[in-house]
């Protein structure tokens, strides 16, 4: 058997690891339920205040598409529920979705504000808005990615030697 990527890439079962950049494209697209939870913390409550106003509402709609694909990452092993290699196979567009809904949710933000554009991209905006992008062309143009939606670990049959 001839492996298409080095032996590190792979788990216990001859299965595609998440890397590492994955991961981290999850917790980006995750952010504001992140940002969320945190907030729900015990705390002196200063603090908070600050993460608050960096939730929109309507930006966990986009972070709701990508938190199954994450779950599932996590679970990612052969006994799992019927539904998680289903919707592992999908997970790619879920995740192409939720970056591409949070850009439509931002860019309406962006044109219904009364002030010109240059006033209402803020850094933090444009920051996400790059991420985002680029989030996208790594999930159009990694051949890992697309060979790693379409595994899911499986136990080893028990055949006779």
């Amino acid at each position: 058997m001839t492996l298409k990527y080095p032996p590190e890439r792979y788990d216990d079962h001859l299965c595609l690891r998440v890397p590492v950049t994955l991961w981290l494209c999850l917790l980006f697209l995750v952010r504001h339920l992140l940002l969320l939870g945190i907030t729900f913390l015990p705390t002196t409550g200063e603090e908070i205040t600050v993460l608050r106003e960096l939730i929109r509402p309507e930006y966990l709609l986009a972070d709701l598409i990508a938190l199954p694909v994450l779950i599932a990452g996590v679970r990612r092993r052969p006994r799992s529920p019927r539904w998680m290699p289903q919707l592992w196979r999908i997970g790619r567009g879920l995740l192409l979705a939720s970056a591409g809904l949070y850009l439509l949710l931002l860019g309406t933000n962006l044109l219904a504000s009364a002030r010109p554009l240059t006033a209402t991209l803020n850094e933090v905006s444009l920051i996400s808005l790059l991420l985002n992008l680029a989030i996208i062309a790594y999930l159009l143009r990694s051949p890992l990615l697309r060979d790693l939606f379409a595994q899911w670990p499986t136990e080893p049959s028990r055949g006779s030697a």
